[in-house]
């Protein structure tokens, strides 16, 4: 694998567009000292290389306190037909996640449906079913306390980060309505499409779409996502750290979890261990870093367990090559609740 080299202004980019994904880049170029033809010409460098992706997908939020549930599930392989698997399970949309790891599971997957039974039936209907999968574990999201939408790269400054932050609309609770259903699918694979292009595609007013654009854009139940290939970028592993928290550390501990920049993921779950967190590491040697921060910080929390995390195949419905770059995308449509990773 050839490590690309991407420099500070990539990355200032990427961060930028996390925090407001529709910025113009006459308006980055304020915020990053830089000319917006070079800032457009390296974002579409990214894009046609598959560097970099964007999502925009309906989180699901109010449908989760309705019912609707999340899963891990570990899944154990026939030894040699792991690859055929992860191509099986990467093409099912409920599917938002599908990870090669360490120890006695060979993948673990994010699932989501509506309810526990349906989860309980998908896993033994749709997945243990995979013709090279011999077992599977679950462990059910009890409660989400970050995901990967709110990672950010931080690149930018604090100026610069309030600065976009001024720009994009805020958030507000902005009514589901089908006409925005339609914007989010528009844009769901690239969210700074035009209002001409999505005008297009949708048939409606050039105006009511641009309106609608900005509506879902301070929906608080939007989600734009922007993604990297982390292996070529510099992020050269990731693992799943299993914690016992006692429930008068939790709060403390996932408040500073929440302020550590390799963890993008982090859950109450059901299981022998009643936390997990998932870490993006530039390299193993921060994994024991990191462990000796939270042990020395709250000595009696137990590491239950570790898994390395080599390769991630599918990423909130994008899969993956083993390079981490962007092959192609699978919709999401139909999940109750989408947590990226």
């Amino acid at each position: 694998m050839i490590l690309f080299m991407a420099d500070a202004l990539d990355f200032q980019i990427i961060h930028a567009l996390q925090i407001h994904p529709r910025v113009s880049w006459a308006q980055l170029s304020k915020v990053l000292a830089v000319d917006a033809s070079t800032i457009s010409r390296r974002w579409s460098t990214l894009i046609s290389e598959r560097r970099a992706w964007m999502t925009c997908y309906d989180s699901g939020a109010p449908k989760t306190r309705n019912g609707g549930v999340s899963a891990l599930v570990e899944v154990r392989c026939v030894s040699g037909r792991r690859s055929e698997v992860i191509e099986e399970l990467a093409d099912k949309p409920p599917i938002f996640s599908v990870n090669c790891t360490s120890g006695s599971r060979d993948l673990f997957v994010l699932i989501s449906t509506p309810s526990l039974v349906e989860t309980d039936r998908y896993v033994d209907e749709h997945i243990a079913s995979i013709p090279g999968i011999i077992a599977t574990q679950t462990h059910y999201l009890r409660k989400v306390f970050f995901e990967g939408s709110s990672w950010r790269l931080q690149a930018l400054g604090p100026a610069q980060v309030k600065a976009l932050e001024n720009l994009r609309p805020p958030a507000k609770n902005v009514e589901r309505k089908s006409s925005y259903q339609e914007i989010i699918r528009a844009l769901r694979t690239d969210a700074r499409r035009t209002a001409a292009e999505v005008q297009v595609e949708t048939g409606r007013s050039i105006a009511v779409v641009a309106r609608d654009i900005d509506a879902v854009l301070s929906a608080d139940w939007v989600r734009w996502q922007v993604d990297f290939a982390q292996q070529l970028m510099g992020w050269s592993a990731a693992a799943v750290l299993w914690l016992n928290v006692n429930r008068t550390d939790q709060d403390r501990v996932v408040d500073s979890l929440t302020r550590l920049n390799q963890a993008r993921f982090c859950a109450l779950v059901t299981g022998q261990a009643n936390l997990a967190v998932l870490l993006w590491l530039h390299d193993l040697e921060e994994l024991d870093n990191i462990e000796h921060r939270i042990t020395s910080a709250y000595p009696h929390i137990e590491i239950h367990d570790r898994w390395i995390v080599p390769r991630i195949a599918k990423r909130l419905g994008h899969i993956l090559d083993v390079d981490s770059s962007h092959r192609r995308f699978v919709p999401l449509d139909g999940n109750e609740n989408v947590l990226e990773v």
